[in-house]
């Protein structure tokens, strides 16, 4: 009778302990949680600038010509072409495969 209150104590303790390691991770959590979530509305706040908001037309439109050349000597219209087949490419996928990938 002794051993089956001590191995239910034993039990009891155990349970209390991994209560209570519980109950701090989900504090971590939750307080992690409202570290992002302020991170989050700290950015969204930011306002998008003006040159942003007219795409990369309007962006390679307003560059001289100069830094055009070099823009496209370094590849960088092809580079943004692969990037964008890339992701293309990737939504396709997703949509084809029903979103489980």
């Amino acid at each position: 009778m002794l051993k089956d209150f001590t191995d239910w104590l034993l039990k009891l303790i155990a349970k209390l302990f991994t209560a209570v390691w519980d109950f701090l991770s989900d504090i971590f959590v939750s307080i992690l949680e409202g570290v992002v979530n302020a991170f989050v509305s700290l950015i969204a706040s930011i306002p998008m600038p003006g040159w942003l908001t007219g795409g990369l037309g309007g962006v390679f439109g307003s560059m001289d010509s100069g830094i055009l050349y070099i823009v496209s000597a370094c590849g960088v219209p092809a580079a943004l072409a692969i990037i964008g087949g890339g992701y293309a490419f990737r939504m396709l996928r997703k949509i084809f495969t029903l979103f489980q990938w």
